[in-house]
């Protein structure tokens, strides 16, 4: 099965123009199925089956309803339909569902069209000739103006060998590249079939399903994994992108699952709101106005939802433009994604477009910013719009994956995108991370003037603590701030070390009054050894002596309490005695300590508990050995 060609073929039409008939006599596959569908003589439901071209592979067909009440029917089927067969009956003509129909297939972005008359033994050339003048007026300026017409009669077979020719010919011409993205199937069938469990059915819209594959179910986000595929009725192991697929889900009940959910490998934003571009039709008995209530078709689903036109007070009939989807439902949908819109009541199909982000903010109507971004977002020139995206992320780092995923393309695609980019310094790359020089240089300015505020505020300490710094940017990943500061120091813009972070151009300086003042206290630590004084004996109240013998910490003094400090040459001092000690003895104890320095209890334990922390001892009960 994995030789068949992932393409779909749908049928389209008013009601009883013979679309289920024609799919029989192509197929021998009878789409409907339900009790009432053969009472009625109609579709009712989504119809399935598959038929043979002449090139000997295999596609999906989709049979969908024609009658105007199960028109939302029609509407999940068709998203994923690469080539639709518009029947006409060339003894009626174009009829309501003809033109709806059309009208719906040119708003979901479907190109490839055949047309097919029906019914056409027995009828004389004169009507033949009507039919085919009212095609040619109907849709011109439509994709449907190019699209070949092919004469049939399902009953007697006339004509069936000529469209099993052209749509041989049209698929040929068809591709779909859509392998490389997360998988994404929208679900038109759920039901269960005894011993075996549930069972869902789509066209696979994206990516490649493999048997056993974990996959979440939106917008419920429930977990399961694919326990059976099946393609045409036969089980498979991989179904791709444009396959029509029967999936059995693992631990999944039937009440869990329903028509209009997503099943999706991949990460996907559940949404009140969609950005999106619309085009209102030109038969529209209606304008597109502030908060019309509306039905929006996406994928397999309906929800209901008001309309908020950016940048114009409508969006007339005939007209395009940009709305913000406000819905009464969360829904789970990519940019790139086709809608149908249909009003409120009574129902009519109205407009119809694209989305052009799945989760925005809320919009202010007539702002310049929020029309350009729009603009944006409908230029589809990759390199804009990647680097769109990255400019409005948070100052974090944004990997390949995540932007595929957002702006729905290809990994290949984009990895060209991206080496541009960053061959002209738009974008930036740390690790396996991404961000542009909009953002970097934000996130550059923003240190700058934390530090520059800092030495302003404390101008003879050597720098911010790092801790204080990182504490700034919280809503970055440790991993990502670090990566930045590390690329900010090797810029020279600041320097690091272990604790303190400042401007490399600072360089904190005394007067030579409080230069007297260090130099005092220093000589204070230096001759008090192991028996240095209270902090509060050395600095008194005096704001400006505490700023220095902070400014001294790490660099003239070791700080090894909240209130004691030591001399670097006591420190290092002490430390050697104790490495000795413990070569000598294998281990050192606390009274071994303070005898060995001939200080306090107090003090000694201070000094043994900083060189655990700094990995030089290691405590072991009451004893210390080296740590390495």
């Amino acid at each position: 099965m994995a030789d068949k060609e992932n393409l779909v073929v749908g049928t389209a039409g008013h009601v009883d123009h013979g679309k289920t008939t024609l799919i029989k006599a192509l197929t021998g596959i009878e789409t409907d199925t339900m009790e009432e569908e053969h009472s009625r003589g109609l579709s009712i439901n989504l119809g399935f089956a598959y038929m043979n071209l002449e090139n000997g592979e295999e596609v999906g067909i989709v049979d969908v309803p024609g009658h105007e009440k199960f028109l939302k029917n029609m509407l999940a089927g068709a998203p994923g339909i690469d080539l639709v067969l518009l029947v006409i009956d060339v003894n009626e003509g174009i009829m309501p569902q003809t033109i709806e129909h059309a009208a719906i297939l040119s708003l979901l972005g479907i190109e490839n069209f055949i047309i097919v008359l029906s019914k056409v033994d027995g009828v004389d050339k004169d009507l033949k000739e009507i039919v085919y003048e009212d095609i040619k007026d109907r849709f011109d300026g439509t994709p449907l103006a190019q699209a070949p017409i092919v004469e049939t009669d399902a009953v007697s077979g006339t004509g069936l060998e000529a469209l099993r020719q052209q749509i041989t010919d049209q698929c040929q011409n068809v591709t779909n590249s859509r392998l490389d993205l997360p998988a994404r199937m929208n679900v038109d069938r759920a039901f269960s079939v005894k011993g075996i469990g549930t069972v869902v059915t789509g066209t696979l819209k994206e990516g490649v399903l493999h048997l056993g594959d974990a996959i979440t179910i939106y917008p419920q986000k429930i977990q399961t994994k694919i326990k059976n595929i099946q393609i045409h009725k036969e089980d498979v192991e991989t179904a791709y992108a444009g396959n029509r697929t029967a999936l059995n889900l693992a631990k999944v009940d039937l009440d869990q699952v329903s028509r209009g959910d997503i099943l999706t490998t991949g990460p996907l934003k559940a949404s009140y709101m969609l950005d999106v571009k619309v085009t209102c039709l030109p038969h529209s008995p209606y304008a597109l106005e502030l908060w019309d209530r509306v039905h929006v078709y996406l994928g397999s689903r309906e929800v209901l939802a008001r309309l908020v036109p950016i940048g114009s007070e409508r969006v007339e009939p005939g007209q395009e433009g940009y709305l913000q989807l406000r819905l009464e439902d969360e829904v789970t949908v990519k940019k790139g994604d086709r809608f149908v819109l249909r009003s409120y009541s009574p129902l009519y199909t109205i407009a119809g477009g694209v989305v052009l982000d799945e989760a925005p903010d809320k919009h202010r109507r007539f702002n310049d910013e929020v029309i350009k971004s729009f603009e944006v977002k409908e230029s589809g020139d990759l390199a804009t719009l990647t680097l769109y995206f990255l400019d409005h992320r948070s100052f974090g780092l944004t990997s390949q994956k995540e932007i595929a995923n957002y702006l729905n393309v290809e990994h290949q695609e984009l990895e060209v995108t991206l080496e541009d980019l960053l061959a002209d310094q738009q974008v930036y790359q740390f690790g396996q991370g991404y961000i542009s020089e909009n953002l970097l240089d934000q996130f550059t300015d923003q240190v700058v003037k934390l530090l520059q505020d800092y030495h302003e505020t404390y101008p003879i300490r050597s720098g911010m603590p790092l801790e204080e710094l990182r504490g700034n940017f919280t809503q970055v990943e440790e991993k990502d701030r670090d990566l930045l500061l590390e690329h900010l120091d090797q810029e020279e813009v600041i320097s690091q070390d272990d604790n303190t972070v400042r401007l490399a151009s600072f360089d904190p300086s005394l007067s030579e009054e409080q230069g007297q003042v260090k130099t005092n206290m220093e000589k204070t630590y230096k001759e008090a050894g192991f028996k240095p004084p209270k902090v509060k004996e050395v600095v008194g109240d005096d704001p400006v002596k505490v700023e220095i013998l902070r400014s001294m910490v790490d660099h003239e003094l070791v700080r090894i309490d909240k209130e004691v400090y030591l001399h670097q040459d006591a420190y290092q001092a002490g430390k050697e005695a104790a490495i000795e000690k413990i070569k000598a003895d294998g281990s050192i104890t606390l009274p071994d300590f303070r005898d060995l320095l001939g200080t306090s209890r107090k003090y000694a334990v201070s000094f043994l508990e900083t060189l655990d922390n700094q990995g030089v001892t290691k405590r072991l009960g009451d004893k210390r050995i080296l740590a390495k």
